[in-house]
């Protein structure tokens, strides 16, 4: 797929890019990670994919910490989790900005593992070790607000969200926690709909919509209580823009949603 063409050439430029601004050349990047100079040199210009081990040893060599490695199952065709989701962590490591509404559970790209791990051993009939790799892959994907372009994120969130103890009080508490260390306006906000707002029109379900870096149609991602879907339908895309700034006018104000985060964060002991 076209997608998987970009998130390919997203890797050859980082990799060059980090390559460059440590002054290293390609025969001595090589050397650092026992690779040929050849083999370096064809990834960067999309002669050969980089594999996991080509990736370990490159982000090892360059101090690196995902930037790369979240692009490898995209460049593969390979993505964790049901088929209709494979498409979306593309998308997402190739957007410009994500927005997002959860009514139900935090956003994958702010969870924990400890959180994560609630969610898929949750679902009836989990095996552990499919509920490993998915959890590895969601902790990979996050990755995406390490890199040279991180897209900017902002999240909705309904407060009941807050109260669901996933996985206990201990869970929940440091799951709250990394939801306030990570927060960096403009680039990654929460705001949170608090529950005076009533019943509102993301009751319907959650969504994200995503515009890519490069131009093109935005994307959109829909649950429902069985599967989701990626689309970019620009009828549907428009629709859930007008959903989440509905629900953004209805939303606390950054400083608000902090505190609230914070103390019901305390709450938990």
């Amino acid at each position: 797929m076209a997608q998987d063409r970009e998130a390919w050439q997203e890797f050859a430029r980082l990799q060059r890019q980090y390559r460059m601004e440590q002054g290293l050349s390609q025969e001595r990047l090589a050397e650092k990670v026992a690779y040929s100079e050849s083999a370096v040199g064809h990834v960067e210009r999309l002669m050969r994919k980089p594999t996991e081990h080509y990736t370990r040893e490159i982000e090892k060599a360059l101090g690196l910490d995902g930037q790369l490695m979240r692009l490898v199952p995209p460049i593969h065709g390979n993505m964790m989790g049901p088929r209709w989701f494979r498409e979306w962590p593309k998308v997402e490591a190739l957007a410009h900005t994500i927005r997002i509404w959860e009514p139900m559970l935090v956003p994958g790209l702010l969870q924990t593992e400890s959180y994560a791990r609630q969610v898929f051993l949750g679902e009836p009939g989990a095996i552990e070790e499919e509920a490993q790799k998915a959890i590895r892959f969601r902790l990979h994907r996050q990755a995406v607000f390490a890199q040279s372009r991180p897209p900017l994120y902002s999240a909705l969130i309904d407060e009941s969200v807050l109260h669901r103890p996933v996985g206990g009080r201990e869970v929940m508490r440091e799951q709250l926690g990394k939801i306030l260390e990570v927060l960096n306006p403009p680039y990654i906000t929460v705001r949170i709909v608090p529950l005076a707002a009533g019943l509102t029109i993301g009751c319907l379900g959650a969504f994200e919509v995503a515009t890519l870096q490069e131009g093109g149609p935005d994307h959109a991602y829909l649950e429902s209580a069985e599967e989701g879907r990626v689309t970019n339908r620009a009828t549907t895309a428009q629709t859930l823009m007008v959903r989440w700034e509905a629900l953004s006018s209805m939303a606390n104000p950054v400083d608000k949603s902090r505190e609230t985060i914070r103390e019901v964060m305390l709450s938990y002991g």
